[in-house]
């Protein structure tokens, strides 16, 4: 466990870079063995290969398991451990850890469909969200989406409004709540039954390169695309 989160917390390792590294050597254990020679001829970046080779973040990788395991409901799952959710591993050079809080493995395994949409979205477009998002919910259907103002903060209302189950992906570690204003939301989720996910360490703060990846984890399932009528 500690060597994959050493290993996602590694500068200049992100998805396709630990895709890269976990087919040449078969695990995060066997990158942490490897030779500096046998790493460079990846070309990967120099500072990458010193960190990998001096195992620089194992340290802070012990400390962030144990944070982790502090908070109520949260765990650490890694990409080789049969826990991890089936449908994420079909994505393109899928998170190598991924952070999780509350019910997830209920909400995952009944059919789920991820609404995503704007933030600035006209009230038609929220309603639409909200109103599709409690529809399916109340059939049993777990509703994924991102935690956003606009089109995901109406899906998520509306699978709560339903009684049914919701899964917020974040753009930042779980510990930490973006928008600020949606920290009645987050509770509510966890509170009936839904769940956080995010790839990024604790204390992962909201900045705008996570979001592309963030995106991609967002929309793994089936997706239904909820956006505005009008900007």
């Amino acid at each position: 466990m500690r060597d994959w989160i050493a290993l996602n917390m590694t500068p200049g390792v992100g998805p396709r870079a630990a895709a890269k590294l976990l087919e040449r050597f078969g695990s995060a254990e066997g990158v942490f063995a490897a030779l500096r020679s046998e790493l460079e001829r990846l070309r990967l970046r120099a500072e990458t290969v010193e960190s990998l080779v001096l195992k620089d973040r194992h340290e802070e990788a012990a400390r962030e398991l144990e944070r982790v395991r502090q908070i109520e409901g949260a765990d650490v799952l890694i990409l080789d451990d049969g826990t991890y959710p089936a449908l994420l591993r079909e994505i393109p050079d899928p998170p190598i850890t991924l952070y999780v809080r509350g019910a997830w493995e209920a909400s995952l395994d009944a059919p789920c469909v991820a609404i995503v949409g704007s933030r600035r979205c006209s009230t038609y477009g929220q309603n639409v969200a909200l109103m599709l998002a409690r529809d399916l919910a109340s059939r049993g259907v777990t509703i994924i989406s991102g935690l956003a103002r606009g089109i995901d903060a109406a899906a998520h209302r509306g699978a709560l409004e339903a009684g049914g189950r919701t899964v917020a992906v974040l753009g930042t570690g779980i510990d930490e709540v973006y928008p600020r204003d949606h920290r009645k939301l987050v509770a509510e989720i966890l509170e009936r039954g839904g769940a956080l996910i995010s790839q990024f360490p604790l204390g992962t703060p909201p900045v705008p390169e996570n979001f592309p990846s963030h995106a991609r984890l967002r929309r793994y399932p089936r997706t239904s695309r909820s956006q505005s009528a009008a900007s």
